[in-house]
Order: C-alpha cells, then structure tokens, then sequence
C-alpha cells in the first residue's frame, strides 16, 4: 500500500483588506498552487471597507449596487459562484488546494468530486465551530437556490446551518487539479442588514451569529487557533505561517485592479 506523505501547509495570518484585494488575493493564490509555486493555503481575513460580494454568474441592479455603495459599502464580483454574501461582522475563510490528478500526489487533500470536496472542507469548520461549543449541520441540496438574491437565504450541501439557519456560507472555484473555496462565518452580523441593502420586503431570519449562539464575543486570534485547529484535525497537516510571494504579490497588483473595474461597471 502507498503511503502518501502529507505536506506542510501554509497559514496566511488574519488580515483587512478592502474587497478588491481580497478577492484578487485568492485568486492569485490559486494561481500560484496550480503551477506548484505554493502548498495547501488556509487564509483568513476580513473586509475593511465592509462589503457586499457577488457570485461571478449573477445578475446585479446597478441602481441597487450605487445605493449600496452610498451606505459605504464595497461591491465586488467574486471568483466563485453562488449568491450576494453580506462581508460585515463576519469572518471569511480561504482554502486553497488540490484534487486527486494532481502533479504533486501529496498537495491532493480533497476529492474530485465538488459535493464530496465540499464536504471535507465544510467538516474542518464544523470541528472548529463545535471547538467553541456550537452544533451545526451541512445544508439541504434541496434549497431553492437561484431564486434568491442573498445567499444566506438558502443553504446547500457546501452551507453549515445551526437549528435551520446558516452560518457558514461558502463557495468554490476550480482550474484543473487547483480548488478554492473560501466562505463567510457570521460573527455578530445584524439580521435585517442585508434585508435593507437588498432591498428585500421578506424579513425572515436569515442566519445564526457565531456570538449570539457561544454567549461569548471570542477573539480574533481564538477564531484562527481553532479554525487552523480544524483544518489541521481533518486534513492531517501542519499549517505553518508564511507571507505571500513575490509571484503572488505580483498576480494581485494586476488581479486587483480586473476586480475594481468589475465593481465600477456593476455601479
């Protein structure tokens, strides 16, 4: 039986970025994996401005994203699909790797499968959820999906949900062997926000807060501990804290600005 040696990964450490570079950040290090530049890739982070991102397929009002804007907020299109995600009093994950085909057999920490992939990296936030002491489940596949402008209004096999209402929204993105999926954890994110950027009538509870639910406001570091705990437990790896290189610092100076230009012609 072959054996296969499990690789060092990388930790992007805990970050602020406006959406633009966020987006352009993962999506040069995707690019960066796909040609072995890089191993594995756990990243986290938030938005600062706070913003309101988009699935790459889906169809936006420009009239609504210059209100939104108004109100102070970024919109960017994202790489990967899905529907608008709400970047405020939340935490966004990034993960970064391969899928069996790989050239380098150690880096294929997930399936081929995008419904399987999702569930083995869905499974790495449940332990760190359940960590702080929360219980979550994964999403319906049977959610009326693409009726709904907000994403946290329906969850799918990639969602983690507590008591019916999600909190962990995520998505994915592949180029050949190479996957990215990152997603949104709420924090303590209001519940009407999103209702009153989007303009939405149907005030119905859309998601659970990380807070709320723990009765604890943990911090930043505690919530990267246990998320590279989680990520660790499941994939069997090490994730060890690297910066990022200079061929990624160079791919995201020419990726941000294809993400600004998307947000100006949306608005």
């Amino acid at each position: 039986m072959t054996i296969i040696q499990r690789p060092s990964c990388r930790l992007i450490q805990y970050s602020e970025n406006d959406a633009a570079t966020n987006m352009a950040t993962d999506e040069a290090i995707l690019e960066a994996h796909l040609k072995s530049i890089v191993p594995p890739t756990l990243r986290i982070y938030k938005f600062t401005p706070p913003a309101v991102s988009f699935g790459y397929a889906q169809n936006i009002d420009e009239v609504l994203c210059q209100k939104i804007q108004s109100k102070g907020f970024n919109i960017v299109r994202r790489p990967t699909g899905g529907r608008a995600v709400l970047h405020f009093g939340d935490l966004t994950y990034a993960f970064i790797c391969s899928a069996k085909g790989a050239p380098l057999s150690q880096y294929a920490l997930v399936d081929d499968s995008v419904a399987l992939a999702y569930k083995e990296i869905s499974q790495a936030l449940i332990v760190f959820l359940e960590s702080l002491g929360m219980s979550v489940e994964f999403g319906s596949n049977k959610a009326n999906y693409k009726d709904k402008n907000d994403c946290f209004l329906a969850t799918t096999i990639g969602d983690l949900q507590h008591k019916g209402h999600k909190i962990v929204g995520s998505a994915q993105l592949r180029r050949r062997h190479a996957v990215l999926q990152h997603g949104s954890i709420i924090l303590d994110q209001p519940l009407t926000l999103m209702h009153d950027l989007l303009e939405n009538e149907n005030k119905e509870t859309r998601h659970a807060n990380l807070f709320e639910i723990t009765r604890m406001e943990h911090s930043i570091a505690t919530l990267e501990r246990e998320i590279v705990k989680g990520f660790q437990q499941t994939f069997n790896c090490r994730f060890l804290p690297k910066d990022l290189t200079s061929y990624e610092q160079g791919l995201i100076k020419k990726l941000k600005n294809k993400y600004t230009q998307m947000a100006r012609a949306e608005a």
